[in-house]
């Protein structure tokens, strides 16, 4: 069968050797993998890599000040994600620091989406 690259499997799992199988079995059926906050607070960038390159959203729900989550932004642009959450509760100056951080990663910065 061949990539689904609409379909996102969401791996739901705090084990980064589950993930891996979800990850493997989903592969030739989607495009790409959802990990959530508590995947990535178990496991961080490491247990992203670890999952072998896919393409990834990372489903944080990022919500703090305009600064700290336009850092976290930064420190998750090496992850290469393509989706990245942010809480919308955060506010217009928050989502806007998050955009303008996310930008200097340039044609590769992730969309992000206010949840």
């Amino acid at each position: 069968m061949s990539r689904r690259t609409g379909l996102i499997a969401a791996l739901d799992t705090t084990d980064p050797a589950q993930a891996r199988r979800w990850a493997d079995a989903a592969g030739a059926h989607c495009g790409m993998i959802k990990l959530g906050l508590e995947f990535f607070l178990a496991n961080g960038a490491d247990g992203v890599r670890a999952l072998g390159g896919r393409p990834v959203f990372l489903d944080l729900k990022l919500h703090d000040i305009p600064n700290t989550v336009a850092g976290a932004v930064r420190a998750i642009l090496p992850l290469a994600p393509r989706l990245l959450t942010l809480h919308a509760a955060g506010g217009a100056a928050m989502v806007a620091a998050a955009r303008q951080a996310a930008e200097a990663a340039g044609a590769a910065r992730p969309k992000l989406l206010a949840v």
